[in-house]
């Protein structure tokens, strides 16, 4: 993968937590809506080390959107 260095263990289980909260609800499931997900979660998020995963994440993704 293209980011690997960049995706770990943590950044991913933020990933599968944010798509499954989708999947759940029965939303639809597209990258800029995942994405707006996470920046809600990010701007919620008291932990600076979470936040900073949080930011990877929707970095990545806008990448591979564009």
């Amino acid at each position: 993968m293209k980011h690997d260095g960049q995706i770990t263990q943590e950044i991913l289980a933020l990933l599968g937590s944010t798509v499954s909260t989708f999947i759940r609800e029965g939303l639809a499931l597209e990258a800029h809506e995942i994405s707006q997900a996470l920046q809600k979660l990010k701007d919620n998020e008291a932990d600076s080390v979470l936040k900073e995963k949080y930011e990877t994440l929707i970095r990545l993704l806008s990448k591979m959107m564009h």
